[in-house]
């Protein structure tokens, strides 16, 4: 399966958390840690059983104003890279210059996460922005083939920080802030739009309406599976979101 996981809700609310857990406290793991975690010890038992071999390629970006950063690349020294989303035939999506990593083990992909997160803060003082300011998606390629029967699997898992909700009115935003409020509400807009649309098994998805749709257009219609976590704030002040 093609496989996609949101964390959807108001800035502040634990997207990240719930997306990454905290590095640095061992109680607190999150989604990609212990996604990566569980397949990573399936493929272990499929190899060790069932003569499968296993290869998986993981990458990390992020959607601000519309635009593709590559966050596991310093981002001071490929300011001028151009990532552009290409879909290719037999449902595969790339994006062109953007770095891919093999990975074989969780300590691997926490890594990663590290490293993601020093790229985004360098980014945010470049941009005057904030992570939540953002979607970023985490992608892991698995392929996999058996040497016993010939058979070849492909999968695909998506896990998505999405930038957080705020209404206009309550947020006050003004000049860089107000951009970036209208291109996440744009942007959420347009996935609620393919969602419903894929629902009702309408004959036109609207994919195109925002990057981070078409990027996933292959992740999320056909043969796919979705998963959202909406997180909600408990704070009174909050009742509107």
């Amino acid at each position: 399966y093609r496989v996609c996981i949101f964390a959807y809700g108001q800035t502040g609310s634990g997207k990240t958390f719930t997306m990454e857990g905290r590095p640095d406290s061992p109680d607190s793991v999150g989604m990609i840690p212990r996604a990566v975690d569980q397949i990573f010890a399936i493929s272990g038992r499929l190899s060790a059983e069932r003569g499968w071999r296993f290869s998986f390629e993981a990458s990390y970006l992020e959607i601000y104003n519309e635009t593709i950063r590559d966050l596991l690349n310093d981002p001071t020294a490929n300011s001028d890279a151009k990532h552009e989303i290409k879909h290719l035939p037999g449902g595969k999506t790339i994006v062109t210059d953007l770095l891919t990593v093999n990975v074989a083990s969780t300590d691997q992909v926490m890594d990663l996460l590290g490293k993601a997160g020093r790229n985004r803060a360098v980014a945010e003082t470049l941009c005057n922005d904030r992570s939540s300011r953002s979607h970023s998606v985490f992608t892991l390629r698995i392929a996999g083939e058996n040497g016993v029967t010939g058979e070849r699997i492909e999968g695909l898992l998506n896990l998505i920080d999405l930038a957080g909700s705020e209404r206009l009115s309550s947020s006050g935003s003004t000049g860089e802030r107000l951009k970036e409020t209208q291109a996440i509400n744009k942007s959420l807009s347009a996935l609620g739009d393919v969602i419903a649309a894929l629902a009702a098994k309408d004959a036109h998805v609207p994919f195109r309406n925002s990057k981070l749709t078409y990027l996933l257009q292959h992740s999320l219609g056909g043969n796919c599976k979705t998963l959202m976590f909406v997180n909600v704030s408990p704070a009174a002040a909050s009742l509107q979101e």
